[in-house]
């Protein structure tokens, strides 16, 4: 595991339409004395929630009936139902091909953790987006994190000048 923060006042609103995936995140999070947790089983009861009152940070799962992650993130970013645009959203997902990975950076996802997660992976994810804060962008079609990341000591044909 990374540094040694405490994370133990953060407000963690969770969303996945897998019951067994809510008791193993509570779990993690326990784990790392985060007991300020929400879980919702599908994306519309999420917006309802955010309504009421905004989390620190959304882990969603991309993977639900009616209303999928990707389009939660969505909605999220367009500041619908009264939703916080600019809310830190970590996707954990067993959904790990590369296309489904781009899709959620360009919806406006800010990180993305392969399942199973185990408290250090998830851990070190929440130490990397606080140490590493993501400045927004605010295009015509899109308002989430900075897509790009900088790739220091890169040589390859494609290097960015």
């Amino acid at each position: 595991m990374a540094k040694n923060y405490n994370f133990k006042k953060l407000d963690i609103l969770f969303v996945d339409d897998n019951k067994n995936m809510h008791l193993i995140v509570k779990h993690l999070l326990q784990a790392m004395d985060i007991t300020n947790f929400r879980g919702c089983l599908n994306a519309n009861n999420a917006l309802k929630m955010m309504k009421k009152k905004q989390p620190d940070i959304l882990i969603t799962d991309l993977k639900m009936a009616s209303l999928d992650g990707f389009e939660l993130i969505e909605r999220i970013r367009r500041g619908e139902d009264g939703c916080d645009p600019y809310v830190p959203i970590l996707v954990l997902s067993g959904q790990t091909e590369i296309d489904t990975v781009i899709k959620a950076r360009n919806v406006g996802a800010t990180e993305f953790l392969a399942k199973p997660a185990s408290v250090g992976s998830l851990y070190d994810r929440l130490v990397w987006m606080v140490e590493n804060p993501r400045p927004f962008i605010k295009a015509d079609e899109f308002l989430g994190p900075d897509r790009r990341r900088a790739m220091r000591g890169y040589e390859g044909l494609e290097r960015r000048e």
